[in-house]
């Protein structure tokens, strides 16, 4: 992290803590507390955590000081309704179009990945791995909207996935035989069964969550 400020690697390391489930839903952040686990001053806890709630990753509740967020049950479901709404949209638009031999060995470089992490049960760089597949293929299609909608819900689908591959042990292999498919059906051509994959993916995941 060289060249990054105190404040933006005090931001980062709580950060991953959150996603990662060290930092649990409920738990108080007090920047004493911070201080001795970060060995930083307070001044870029101070900041980090002023980020941390306006990302929504921490919210301020009165008298108690800053709380990692609660990801609601209803939260998660409206995510996966949005997502099955646009992504499959996207693959839908991917299928009828040619794709760069440079993007096409990115995705088979990401699949190759994934399969390593899926043969070693390793979830949490599989979520990376599944989160990066699919940011790929909305900036694939290059609409800025689409994109930025991605980038502000990165942090909150990762919560989510990784809460799901957590729950269900068998989901990780599902899951990568997922992105195989709709990677397939996208160089193939058919934008029916390549958003009927999509769909599937991600209706599969939101049931895992709701059992």
């Amino acid at each position: 992290m060289s060249g990054v400020t105190l404040k933006e690697k005090a931001f980062i390391h709580l950060r991953n803590l959150i996603l990662n489930g060290e930092l649990k839903p409920g738990e108080v952040l007090t920047e004493r507390l911070l201080v001795e686990m970060l060995e930083m001053s307070r001044t870029p806890i101070r900041a980090a955590l002023e980020r941390l709630d306006a990302e929504g990753l921490a919210n301020y509740t009165p008298n108690k000081g800053l709380i990692v967020a609660e990801l609601s049950l209803r939260k998660a479901i409206d995510l996966y309704d949005y997502r099955i709404a646009m992504e499959c949209f996207v693959v839908r638009r991917l299928a009828a179009m040619e794709l760069e031999n440079s993007d096409i060995r990115w995705f088979e470089q990401n699949l190759r990945e994934q399969q390593v992490y899926v043969d070693n049960s390793d979830y949490g760089l599989f979520t990376e791995a599944d989160s990066q597949f699919h940011r790929k293929l909305a900036e694939l299609y290059a609409n800025s909207e689409i994109l930025q909608a991605m980038e502000r819900l990165q942090d909150q689908l990762y919560r989510i996935a990784i809460s799901v591959l957590r729950k269900d042990r068998t989901r990780i292999g599902v899951s990568y035989n997922d992105h195989l498919r709709i990677f397939q059906f996208i160089q193939e051509g058919d934008a029916e069964k390549a958003s009927q994959a999509m769909e599937e993916h991600l209706e599969f995941g939101k049931r895992i969550l709701i059992m």
